[in-house]
């Protein structure tokens, strides 16, 4: 069983480094999206914009996803086990996305060397909030936030579940996180109609994010693990503080603090306050702990499948 999850994963990285995100060709997320669409037209008629509705719309969106993967993987199965670990290796492929994850980052960087104008458009891609007034140092920070949270979701969650269901652990929690990205809002369209799909995001993600800011830490900061706490709870997510916090640490620079919403200044508590404001390097070496905490991530997933075979004899 390892050895074919193993098998996988190495094809789903391996992938990921070469083409990045597969832009021409089928993909889960498209996928996952239209069925969010189309479920929210056919639903909200009949059961209104209610917790309900959102829970029908995640059940519903899972089943259809994860029983066209198992009937797809059982159909290969008939060609040969060779082409059933193929499609697993494409479906982790599509559940990670560390090579356009860390292209984003570092075109903030490129961005700001061209001028602030270019490198608030570069971060516009990457976040959610206004960023036609922001400062180089608020370019910075929206890119190292940004970075170490989607750092968890595109990366370290999908690999964390894999370690332990395989092709089809990555799978389940790419279709919940995406769901969350298309319905778990906090407006009056999504406020009901998405808690479903945030709550299960949010309970998803509750290990793996943790895991994720022990990865970025270095190896002499991994005993003061739990100073994070008090930094991670600044942060409305439960678990998106805790990478964040992690990667200030890391870098020694400030996460949070001004920023610009619908139009409105918006002062956020700051992370590793009374650290200087992060720099266009400082960008850079966010990338560089990135590639780091992905590396160490592969690395425990190995060890851990080598146990666990061992253990099984």
């Amino acid at each position: 069983m390892y050895i074919d999850y193993a098998i996988a994963l190495g094809i789903g990285v391996a992938l990921d480094f070469l083409l990045g995100d597969p832009h021409r060709m089928p993909h889960l997320v498209r996928f996952v999206g239209f069925l969010a669409v189309q479920g929210e037209r056919l639903l909200v008629p009949a059961l209104g914009r209610s917790v309900a509705a959102g829970l029908v719309l995640w059940t519903v969106t899972v089943a259809i996803c994860v029983g066209a993967y198992l009937g797809i993987s059982a159909g290969l199965e008939l060609v040969g086990h060779w082409a059933a670990l193929l499609f697993d290796g494409l479906v982790v492929f599509q559940c990670i996305a560390y090579r356009d994850l860390v292209r984003h980052v570092t075109a903030v960087k490129t961005g700001l060397e061209s001028g602030l104008e270019e490198g608030r458009k570069q971060v516009s891609w990457i976040v959610g909030r206004d960023t036609d007034r922001m400062e180089e140092d608020d370019v910075c920070r929206a890119a190292i936030e940004s970075g170490a949270e989607n750092l968890n979701d595109a990366v370290i969650a999908p690999l964390f579940w894999m370690a332990l269901l395989g092709p089809l652990g990555a799978l389940g929690f790419r279709i919940a996180n995406t769901l969350d990205a298309m319905v778990g809002h906090r407006s009056e369209r999504f406020e009901k109609l998405g808690k479903a799909s945030a709550l299960i995001d949010d309970g998803l993600n509750f290990a793996p994010a943790r895991l994720c800011s022990l990865l970025i830490l270095p190896l002499n900061l991994i005993g003061k693990w739990r100073s994070l706490k008090p930094d991670a709870q600044k942060h409305p997510s439960p678990n998106a503080g805790w990478p964040e916090a992690a990667m200030a640490r890391r870098l020694g620079v400030i996460i949070g603090g001004r920023m610009y919403e619908k139009g409105q200044l918006v002062q956020t508590d700051e992370m590793n306050a009374g650290a200087p404001q992060p720099t266009r390097q400082d960008v850079i070496r966010a990338t560089h702990v990135m590639g780091t905490a992905y590396l160490k991530c592969l690395l425990l997933i190995a060890a851990a499948w080598g146990i666990a075979s061992a253990w099984r004899g």
